[in-house]
């Protein structure tokens, strides 16, 4: 099982996050988010001997979702999990509770401020029960189905913001994605997510994400979090720094961190950690990769 964090080919640019999940028998993408990475995504799989992989949307910003439909036009994507917003239309407006919407009304709301999503009816599968498994080592473990029903409620209430526990509501319920590595070791993906949508879960992980290409207030909850900041890889993805929402390098500092802007595209597997207890540093970490993809 390995997982490259792809890098575009400006790391000054931003191009979004694209995650290529192999476990040598079958290919899965968590996001992709230009048409840039998504030519990668397809150099990949021809390298690889891969016609076909099924997709993880975390949630329907561009910068997440626009090179997910060109790899649907060009007929290399089975299928997508995300959240399928239309099956919760009535316990939606149960949590808006005031009686102003009907259901028609709502669904024709979501229906616009999700149009990408539509656009995909036909591959579209809900990641709800959590813990579904896609396979023994990929199971979609977030957003909590109440966290994320109260959220869409406080975006679609008109009377209500649209931006919960520091994020927007797309952002903070970010799909979130757990993988184990063949050695035993937990990554957990999430997207632009929330802290309080992970803050529970974040130390069982070996491997974490840095939400919203590494975003300082996030990244600063993570490290309070987590039982011993120095025995956790971070991985930081399409972050061009604060100018995008996300970090100065100088906030990994004394932080395993493996960041596409110093790295450029690179590699997780089971190398990265030998066990709970220490981290292997590895000079070569994406190199061929970053070779390969230029």
């Amino acid at each position: 099982m390995k997982i490259t964090v792809l890098s575009g080919p400006d790391r000054n640019k931003n191009y979004g996050d694209c995650f290529i999940i192999d476990d040598g028998n079958n290919l899965y993408i968590y996001d992709c988010g230009s048409q840039k990475l998504a030519e990668k995504v397809i150099d990949y799989m021809r390298i690889n001997g891969y016609s076909t992989a099924k997709a993880i949307l975390s949630h329907n910003d561009a910068d997440h979702f626009d090179g997910l439909e060109y790899l649907i036009g060009k007929g290399k994507i089975e299928k997508v999990y995300t959240v399928c917003l239309l099956k919760y239309v009535d316990e939606i407006l149960d949590a808006i509770g005031d009686g102003r919407k009907s259901r028609d009304s709502l669904r024709n709301q979501i229906l616009t401020r999700y149009d990408n999503i539509k656009k995909l009816s036909g591959y579209l599968e809900d990641i709800y029960p959590l813990e579904k498994k896609i396979t023994s080592q990929i199971s979609l473990v977030g957003p909590d189905k109440d966290y994320m029903i109260e959220a869409v409620a406080h975006e679609l209430n008109t009377l209500e913001g649209d931006r919960i526990d520091g994020e927007t509501v797309v952002n903070a319920t970010s799909v979130q994605v757990k993988i184990v590595l063949d050695n035993g070791n937990e990554v957990l993906l999430c997207g632009d997510c929330s802290f309080e949508a992970i803050k529970e879960k974040v130390d069982d992980y070996n491997i974490i994400q840095l939400p919203h290409h590494g975003k300082e207030e996030q990244a600063k909850a993570i490290f309070g979090a987590v039982s011993d900041v120095k025995e956790k890889v971070f991985i930081v993805s399409d972050n061009t720094g604060p100018t995008n929402g996300g970090s100065d390098e100088r906030n990994f500092i004394g932080k395993v961190v493996k960041n596409t802007k110093s790295l450029g595209t690179f590699v997780i597997d089971e190398t990265v950690l030998k066990s709970s207890t220490g981290y292997v540093p590895k000079k070569s970490l994406g190199c061929q990769y970053d070779i390969l993809f230029r």
